[in-house]
């Protein structure tokens, strides 16, 4: 099976979620996969100093949403270690269809991984370290589904004090150079008139102009929506993004130019 893909105008949007109503009004609305998220190890000491997530999934979780729905369910494992088998075992068992793999170092890591999924689900490994970006040319070869820049722990990797450096700097567009045609994503999705401090339409118009192909939604997503139809807003999400794939080659350059403005602003 080939891993290359021209189907590039479809952004799949992947959601974190163990809230059954939440997860089914997702899949109602056109979300592409939940995530439900078992890593702990190592991720409270990394991001001791800054405001990220931890969350405390389990494999019920995950029995519980595959009953419910039926897109696939995204496990989120620990960093490779002695345990990873095991965990993989125990997320195909509960019901996922995704296979996430963090903090992966070095494209051996990528490689053991596929491996030990052989097959039996696609793969999406994140790329939030330094040392695995270094070696991206490496990784472009192996057999993963999708990969994921995690720009959290890739900021603290790179030694930087804001993800949107890593914007600022080139750091994605040159992963993006490097996995072109692979199936490749970053950012988090909001509605369409939110985003602070980066408007989430400037952020929309330079992931289609990187070529994106799946985002996560927000954790803050849900409290966006409250009071709001999440239908139309998803729609609504999926139009801007055809809008911004059908950009003249001029327009894409003046909204580029208007979003390293407004990173320089930040």
């Amino acid at each position: 099976m080939s891993h290359y893909t021209t189907d590039i105008d479809h952004l799949r949007l992947f959601l974190f979620t163990t809230d059954a109503l939440l997860a089914k009004q997702a899949e109602q609305v056109g979300i592409d996969s939940i995530i439900v998220d078992w890593e702990r190890i190592g991720k409270r000491e990394r991001q001791m100093s800054y405001s990220t997530q931890i969350n405390a999934d389990t494999p019920e979780d995950v029995v519980a949403l595959a009953e419910l729905i039926s897109i696939p369910i995204t496990v989120r494992i620990n960093p490779l270690d002695n345990n990873t088998s095991d965990e993989i075992e125990t997320a195909l068992d509960s019901g996922a269809s995704i296979i996430m793999l963090p903090m992966a170092k070095v494209p051996s890591e990528v490689d053991k991984f596929i491996s030990l999924v052989n097959g039996r689900a696609k793969t999406l490994v994140q790329i939030e370290t330094q040392t695995l970006v270094d070696n991206c040319e490496q990784i472009r070869e192996l057999g993963w589904d999708y990969a994921y820049i995690g720009l959290n722990d890739l900021m603290i990797s790179h030694q930087k004090s804001c993800i949107w450096d890593l914007l600022a700097d080139a750091t994605v567009e040159q992963i993006f150079q490097i996995l072109n045609n692979r199936i490749v994503g970053f950012g988090g999705v909001t509605r369409i008139s939110g985003g602070n401090p980066i408007p989430f339409l400037e952020l929309l118009h330079e992931m289609a102009r990187l070529n994106c192909g799946l985002s996560v939604l927000r954790r803050t997503f849900k409290n966006e929506m409250s009071g709001r139809n999440l239908q139309a807003e998803i729609q609504a999400i999926r139009a801007a993004w055809v809008a911004a794939r059908l950009r003249s080659r001029e327009a894409v350059l003046a909204d580029h130019l208007t979003f390293l403005k407004r990173l320089r602003a930040n």
